[in-house]
């Protein structure tokens, strides 16, 4: 059982790098990711292949030799570089402010105008209401009064 730790586990990190160049290739920095993607891809193909071709040999000893342990040191590097990336990126690549500010501005007038909209509705409303309840002075027709001769 002992055989299978190290594969597994340098499976999972393979894995685990692979998906994280995928979630940051739809990023604002993406076309960096595109190529350790690639790798991660490679590296997890590799270490599924390794798991496999041990299940079907069955070795049942474990020897601590280098060849062994590389394919876990190896994907456990490997993740450690994806996260660096990463940070290293997140740190130099700036975000397009003009962008930012932009799409900022156009949500904060869309909710000003809403707001403005229902004042002016409500306004309009009371309007309307006052106008058609309120009390005028009753128009009484011109009474002609007969001329006294």
């Amino acid at each position: 059982m002992l055989v299978y730790i190290i594969p597994i586990t340098a499976l999972l990190l393979s894995f685990m790098s692979l998906l994280a160049s995928l979630r940051f290739i739809f990023s604002r920095q993406g076309l960096y990711w595109v190529f350790p993607a690639i790798i991660s891809t490679l590296l997890f193909f590799q270490n599924l292949d390794t798991l496999l071709i041990l299940g079907e040999s069955g070795i049942a000893v474990f020897e601590y030799t280098f060849r062994n342990f590389s394919p876990f040191i190896l994907s456990s590097l490997w993740y450690m570089m994806i996260v660096v990336f990463h940070y290293a990126l997140k740190k130099t690549v700036a975000e397009n402010r003009f962008e930012s500010d932009s799409r900022k501005n156009r949500a904060e007038a869309e909710y000003l105008m809403k707001v403005e909209m229902r004042k002016t509705r409500k306004v309009r409303k009371e309007k309307v209401k006052y106008i058609e309840n309120k009390a005028g002075i009753p128009e009484i027709p011109e009474y002609d009064s007969p001329d006294i001769d």
